[in-house]
């Protein structure tokens, strides 16, 4: 089909590369890793898609996922910030002679924990990507895990 015939029709050729909006934001989404703030852009990006009556009906599905994606990481990091300052407290507050090994332990888990979120994030990040490439949507989009 030419250029003119899509014209004719109301559409408009599709050539080259396309990205879908979930692609975009998910790839927003994996270059906070090296960006840092990228991911505040993609999560505004999700919620006007989202809100839009344009996209297709599997684009919904992905806004939901990686929506939540971030809302759930975001509730982990701010307990573990807090987890962390609560050490931090704890450790001040100990007895500095006395050496207590259960500190060093929970901040051990803790930094653990951080380290499997951050996987999380990513695998998240990346399933949304490799379904938004193939048109497909999410399956759960409301799940916690994958």
């Amino acid at each position: 089909m030419s250029d003119r015939d899509y014209a004719r029709e109301g559409r408009t050729a599709q050539t080259g590369v396309t990205f879908q909006r979930p692609a975009i934001v998910a790839g927003l989404y994996l270059a906070t890793l090296v960006l840092g703030l990228s991911v505040f852009v993609g999560l505004i990006l999700a919620y006007v898609w989202r809100g839009e009556n344009d996209g297709e009906p599997w684009e919904e599905s992905h806004f939901t996922y990686l929506i939540r994606t971030f809302w759930i990481g975001f509730g982990v990091s701010v307990a573990m910030v807090v987890t962390v300052l609560g050490v931090a407290v704890w450790i001040a507050a100990a007895d500095s002679s006395r050496g207590d090994p259960s500190a060093a332990l929970v901040t051990l888990v803790v930094v653990g924990f951080g380290l499997l979120t951050m996987i999380w994030y990513c695998v998240r990040s990346i399933l949304s990507l490799v379904a938004a490439a193939n048109r497909r949507p999410m399956p759960n989009p409301q799940t916690w895990w994958f």
